[in-house]
């Protein structure tokens, strides 16, 4: 009896002491799972496209671009990432033009800022480039200290003026500058981009309708269209009827998804300087494949993000288009 007694206890021991093993373990093991998970995920894909990732930790760049008349054909969108377009002052609109992946060649002219394109930096805390700006978008810089190369003011020397069009239309920039005045004042490992969109190869058309021709309205006196091109699956832009090409390579602009959103704005002085309210979201269209689909749109931490279902609608991975309409102008579609 006694011998068997000490065999289970020895039994009972070596129990305990597996149990207490393997809790070591497993707490071990959910420590290097929970560092894991500290850790900053490393992004392999652009953060505007989706596509996979030319350098890390690299700076964005908005560079405001001008759409007055005497300011087209513009030079170095074709470069861009992502591009929205809303209206600045009276019936002209203004590009916030994306850069990241492609950060070589020249980009012009150059114009001013406002509040609402500050806006849309915040998200990929994206270095501004601009000549000048409002009052109240000035003031914001100062206030809150944004990332900001000012071609007119601190950072005239990354800027020139070109012969050819006359002032203010003829500021241009060239984006290795503009990279390497980026890299000088913010800190991109402290404040990474982190990319709310979603790509995939087919896009959210699996129930869209045809729309081959898009048309849309910024005001009585601009207008914007879009056409899908079969061959090479993009959209091609025009902006008063006429295609959009770039000066330098005469090449059309084109793009993957183009997206249609409206917003409540308004004009708030005798300038005619505008605001455009983002709290509430609102409904848009957007565009891919040569095909149209209804999407609702949201503000979040800075960026424009196109919903579908109540989810983050997918994109194609490459260029996109932002059209910011006001609310009582139309979108068309065929």
């Amino acid at each position: 009896m006694i011998r068997k007694s000490w065999v289970l206890v020895g039994v009972f021991l070596l129990v305990i002491m597996g149990t207490a093993c393997g809790s070591k373990d497993l707490s071990l093991n959910q420590g290097k799972k929970d560092e894991q998970q500290e850790k900053p995920q490393v992004t392999t894909k652009e953060p505007f496209t989706g596509e996979p990732l030319v350098e890390e930790n690299r700076p964005a760049v908005m560079v405001m671009i001008n759409n007055h008349r005497a300011a087209r054909p513009q030079t170095g969108l074709s470069k861009a990432d992502m591009v929205i377009e809303a209206l600045a002052e009276g019936e002209i609109t203004r590009f916030a033009a994306f850069y990241h992946s492609n950060m070589e060649g020249t980009v012009g002219p150059v114009r001013s800022v406002r509040p609402y394109f500050l806006d849309m930096a915040k998200g990929s805390h994206a270095v501004v480039a601009h000549a000048g700006g409002s009052k109240a978008a000035l003031q914001e810089i100062n206030d809150e200290k944004l990332p900001s190369l000012d071609g007119i003011h601190k950072e005239a020397r990354r800027f020139y003026r070109v012969h050819f069009r006359k002032a203010p239309h003829n500021l241009y920039t060239d984006l290795q500058k503009l990279h390497e005045g980026a890299n000088a004042i913010t800190n991109i490992t402290k404040n990474p981009i982190v990319s709310p969109y979603h790509f995939n190869r087919n896009g959210a058309m699996e129930k869209g309708q045809v729309a081959k021709e898009v048309h849309l309205s910024y005001h009585r006196l601009y207008k914007a269209s879009y056409r899908y091109d079969e061959e090479s699956g993009r959209y091609i832009r025009y902006s008063q009827g006429i295609e959009q090409k770039d000066r330098e390579t005469k090449e059309p602009l084109t793009m993957e998804n183009v997206w249609v959103i409206k917003a409540p704005q308004r004009v708030i002085d005798s300038a005619g300087h505008r605001r455009i309210d983002w709290d509430q979201g609102g409904n848009g269209m957007l565009f891919q494949k040569g095909k149209g689909i209804s999407i609702a749109w949201k503000e979040e931490d800075g960026w424009i993000i196109p919903l579908m279902d109540g989810k983050v609608a997918p994109l194609i991975p490459g260029k996109s288009w932002i059209n910011i309409i006001p609310e009582n102008e139309k979108v068309t579609w065929r």
